[in-house]
């Protein structure tokens, strides 16, 4: 199958997750997102396995895509498509089918979500500021072309169907977020935790760096056939070393949340609200995978 049909469940699986730390922030930081916050108190700042585990935890992130409403999308996107398939006269068509994707990467080699590219050491030597790949796909058979045509119209209906439709909600999180990074960048703890990662940057040989600036710097680079090149494996892997030897990840995320607390509770009436139009479409989504 075409891209589209191949990488369908994977975007649903990280949209939710990036838009947080990405497309959030642009377009809606005009808008007041609360009262004015306080730093909060420190505490131990540790720091977590990944930056995708990092922001997973985060407050705001249990009221938006969580990875078990990304797997139930992505089966309620196949039996979308595969009950659509049968009524239109391709009797033998399965949920295997519909999308084809190998399972993704655990999340201390997934993408790395935050200000910087968190990798541990082991992942950074290898992988650089790059995400792994997901696992090879399983066989699946070849579709005839009508039948592919019919699969990518039956999947424009499935997305249609199981999109949320709580987009108050989506746009508040958003604006949370979004303040809540606002805050951050602020904050006198991460100012000197970062000045202390770029001491330490600059004494590796890459100065005058910021954390996010050196992720893009090699993120949006193509991958070479022959694989990451040294120049980024060594950035990658300074950047790593500097992340943990100044806490630097321990306390963005720790102070991140402490924001986020602070939002969550100046909102809880409307996120309250939302969630629980979330579990309305998780019910919603359930009866789609069990009843098709």
């Amino acid at each position: 199958m075409k891209v589209r049909a191949q990488g369908a469940a994977s975007v649903l699986a990280v949209a939710g997750l990036l838009a947080a730390l990405s497309g959030c922030t642009s377009g809606q930081g005009g808008r007041e997102a609360g009262p004015a916050l306080t730093p909060p108190p420190a505490g131990a700042a540790l720091a977590p396995p990944s930056g995708r585990d990092g922001m997973m935890q985060l407050p705001l992130s249990a009221y938006g895509s969580t990875d078990g409403r990304s797997a139930m999308a992505g089966q309620a996107v196949r039996a979308l498509i595969t009950d659509c398939m049968h009524k239109g006269g391709y009797a033998t068509f399965t949920r295997d089918d519909a999308l084809n994707e190998g399972p993704p990467p655990d999340n201390v080699s997934a993408m790395p979500a935050g200000a910087f590219g968190y990798f541990p050491e082991r992942v950074a030597a290898v992988q650089g500021f790059h995400g792994a790949p997901p696992g090879a796909a399983p066989p699946r058979r070849v579709l005839e072309a009508g039948e592919e045509r019919a699969v990518q119209a039956c999947m424009d209906g499935a997305f249609q169907q199981i999109n949320s439709t709580d987009k108050a909600g989506a746009e508040l999180l958003g604006r949370l977020y979004a303040a809540s990074l606002a805050a951050l960048e602020k904050d006198p703890r991460v100012s000197a935790a970062t000045t202390a990662w770029q001491g330490c940057m600059g004494a590796a040989g890459f100065p005058g760096v910021t954390p996010q600036g050196l992720v893009d710097r090699y993120r949006g680079r193509p991958q070479a056939a022959a694989g990451v090149p040294p120049e980024e494996i060594a950035a990658a892997a300074s950047d790593a070393a500097c992340t943990t030897g100044t806490n630097l990840a321990g306390i963005w995320f720790e102070v991140l949340a402490g924001y986020q607390k602070q939002l969550i509770e100046a909102h809880q009436q409307q996120l309250t609200e939302s969630r629980r139009k979330a579990e309305e479409r998780d019910a919603e989504l359930a009866r789609i995978v069990a009843g098709s």
